[in-house]
């Protein structure tokens, strides 16, 4: 115990000295009913910007909706772009909105005009929010829908999307070729035998080879009885396709995918379980997964990640490389939906090493509600080497709200005293055995451990911020910490006592 007091004084002490703090904020675009932020980022002078989507009421127009901030997350400006006629279309599976440039960001969208034709859009805009210029991308037959760009090798643009067919069940990959301001050079639309269905979500361009990689899925099957399975394709610089993978599973996709400095890839997204369980209702269970592997070969899979407990809502959504190798995981995470619980969708930052190993795994919830529950949409890195988040209020009621976190570089999302983390996963412990719910709670903590030993075989103990016992008891799947006082604990578990896992607990 005496270790262990030791190495909690230790992180404590890094917060501390370390953390500068973050904060959790929403916003209310006027009149509007309907509001998701899709991307957030810093710009050079430490202010902040964030885009997405706004829904007015009574007219029922979707709008491009800017918000700045201030680096506290304060309001500076906002501005909004479209009409009835030129409405800017939201895709939750999108993740991310913004390219980031030194002097200006570029913003990239799905649009349906007036005449009820789907095309998307590329803008760059100015730091204060100023229309530098735009590009519309049409297809004669197809409605054409963006999912990602990126800056290509000789800093023009590459975008990633699919093209479908308004009439038959048709989705092909969209690989299009921009200048430096925009202007198409050429287009691909990437297709496979039926089902013919494969969209592109994300993509790279390796800066030796010029070979671009599309990660994203595509249907397997037949055309009346088919499954998802998250796929890779490799082109050529001029978009001709040189290899193609898909990974089995009941259902999984990709979402995101960044190229390492060791010029390797790393795809993230979410694995259905083919448990047979399914949640509630039938309704299938995944987990988080990240894919390291070789653009040269495909066949050559480096690692493969699963994370945390089977759920309905479980996935990476968005990844980054820090200065050091490290990658950074954002996505959303629950498991009382699994016992028919209200959910309750925690957002979830990981930090792995670049062998895939994690350093520490931490969720953030400001309450029990369902209301507020957030599911990631983009994670960026700041100057000072904080994460700010953009984040999706799935089920909160209308006027549904913007909203963004910011957690700093120690991983704290408010004031060092009232951030949630994931045990203490960053120096020695591992929580993937055990699972707190409802938390925070005002009395009953439910305890569930994955299938390591019998409950009743633990000892739990709970301690304060300083490591002193308020509670010590034998194992049980349900404890009572109504008597103890309001305020922040830990929740240590011990197999015959060994220090198994230690989890944060919030008594309200």
């Amino acid at each position: 115990m005496k270790k262990t007091f030791l190495i909690f004084i230790t992180i404590l002490f890094k917060q501390l000295l370390f953390g500068q703090g973050g904060f959790s904020k929403n916003y209310f675009p006027n009149g509007s009913f309907v509001s998701v932020c899709s991307d957030v980022l810093e710009v050079p002078n430490g202010n902040i910007i964030m885009t997405g989507y706004s829904f007015d009421n009574p007219t029922g127009t979707n709008r491009l909706t800017i918000i700045a901030a201030d680096a506290t997350g304060s309001e500076l400006w906002r501005k909004d772009y479209g009409s009835d006629k030129f409405e800017y279309l939201d895709n939750f599976l999108s993740n991310r909105s913004i390219i980031k440039d030194s002097h200006n960001f570029y913003f990239y969208s799905a649009v349906r005009d007036s005449n009820n034709k789907y095309l998307s859009v590329l803008i760059k805009f100015s730091y204060s929010g100023d229309t530098i210029w735009q590009k519309k991308f049409y297809d004669p037959n197809d409605y054409l829908y963006i999912q990602c760009i990126i800056k290509s090798v000789d800093n023009g643009f590459l975008m990633t999307g699919l093209f479908e067919d308004p009439i038959n069940p048709n989705r092909t990959t969209m690989l299009i070729k921009l200048d430096t301001i925009g202007n198409e050079l050429w287009r691909k639309k990437i297709t496979k035998p039926i089902p013919n269905a494969q969209v592109g979500n994300s993509l790279i361009q390796d800066s030796i080879t010029k070979k671009i990689v599309i990660a994203g899925y595509q249907y397997n099957g037949t055309a009346s009885a088919y499954s998802q399975f998250a796929n890779l394709i490799v082109t050529d610089s001029l978009g001709n396709v040189l290899q193609r993978k898909s990974f089995s599973g009941c259902s999984n996709v990709f979402s995101d995918l960044i190229q390492t400095k060791d010029k390797k890839c790393v795809a993230v997204g979410q694995n259905n379980q083919c448990n047979n369980l399914g949640g509630p209702n039938g309704t299938e269970r995944y987990k988080g997964y990240a894919v390291k592997f070789d653009l040269n070969n495909l066949n050559t899979v480096i690692w493969t990640k699963e994370f945390d407990q089977t759920s309905v809502y479980n996935s990476i959504s968005t990844i980054n490389e820090l200065s050091n190798g490290d990658l950074i995981l954002g996505g959303s995470y629950d498991t009382l939906k699994n016992y028919n619980i209200l959910e309750k969708v925690m957002l979830r930052v990981m930090k792995l090493d670049k062998d895939g190993n994690t350093k520490w795994n931490k969720l953030f919830s400001r309450d029990n509600s369902n209301e507020n529950s957030k599911f990631i949409r983009s994670l960026n890195v700041t100057a000072g080497g904080s994460y700010l988040t953009a984040n999706w209020l799935f089920f909160a009621t209308n006027p549904k709200p913007y909203s963004i976190t910011k957690i700093d570089s120690m991983g704290c999302d408010s004031t060092v005293a009232y951030c949630q983390t994931v045990g203490f996963n960053e120096l020695i412990f591992s929580n993937r055995y055990l699972t707190l719910y409802p938390n925070p709670t005002s009395d009953i903590l439910n305890i569930e451990l994955d299938d390591l030993f019998a409950i009743e075989t633990a000892a739990i103990k709970i301690t304060d911020l300083l490591g002193r016992t308020v509670l010590e008891i034998e194992g049980s799947e349900q404890i009572n910490i109504k008597e103890i006082k309001t305020g922040i604990y830990f929740l240590q578990l011990y197999n015959k006592e060994k220090l198994i896992a230690t989890e944060k607990i919030i008594k309200e």
